[in-house]
């Protein structure tokens, strides 16, 4: 995962991260802005910094909206007993967590903001109940991981259960067929191999049906 570190100089020159979900992924664009010592902007996309600030939690909110949909597919193809990809899981945890670090810093830069008043207090509780969200993603992201972790080992454990019971149906054979493979002629039918498969195939059917009713 690579780590971003976010500059912030809020004497002259404003970084805000903006992201959003394209491709399976999370793309980042800075938002450039220099302001003067009065929080006035002197060059930038955006004609003041409050702007900026709310379209950077705007685009954070669709993004954690757009992961929140894909753990919501994952957990429910996963409790469908579906067929899913470690890959995914691990893209959708990744964006979880970059995304709850992305949600952080948006906080933190909206409390410096604005004890220089260029966020208002409705701006920071936004970005507070979307470090909330995130956290809440990050969480769901996890619980997804588990669950998904859940379902593998019991797909192993089924799986081992019927190679457990075919290897134990397939023991009275192999008993049977060792000592008629000795070539012992004081063995019942030891010339008579028809017989001998009829005596293996009676010994196994009779073996899985005892074992089907235990």
């Amino acid at each position: 995962m690579r780590v971003y570190d976010f500059v912030v100089y809020l004497s002259e020159h404003i970084q805000i991260p903006l992201v959003h979900i394209e491709n399976g992924d999370i793309v980042e664009e800075k938002i450039d802005i220099v302001v003067d010592k009065e929080g006035r902007v002197i060059q930038g996309p955006y004609p003041s910094v409050q702007d900026a600030y709310h379209k950077a939690l705007e685009s954070l909110s669709n993004a954690l909206g757009e992961v929140e949909n894909i753990l919501d597919a994952l957990e429910y193809r996963l409790e469908m007993e579906e067929p899913v990809k470690p890959g995914e899981i691990y893209t959708a945890s990744y964006m979880a967590h970059a995304l709850y670090y992305y949600a952080a810093y948006l906080y933190q830069l909206g409390r410096e903001l604005g004890t220089r008043g260029m966020a208002p207090s409705r701006l920071l509780s936004y970005a507070r109940a979307l470090r909330r969200k995130a956290l809440f993603i990050r969480r769901y992201a996890r619980d997804v991981r588990l669950l998904h972790a859940t379902v593998v080992q019991l797909s192993l454990d089924a799986s081992m259960k019927r190679l457990t019971w075919l290897g134990t149906v397939a023991l009275p054979a192999i008993v049977i067929t060792g000592f008629y493979g000795m070539n012992l002629s004081w063995l019942p039918l030891a010339d008579n191999p028809p017989a001998v498969f009829l005596i293996l195939a009676s010994a196994v059917a009779a073996f899985a049906y005892i074992l089907n009713k235990i």
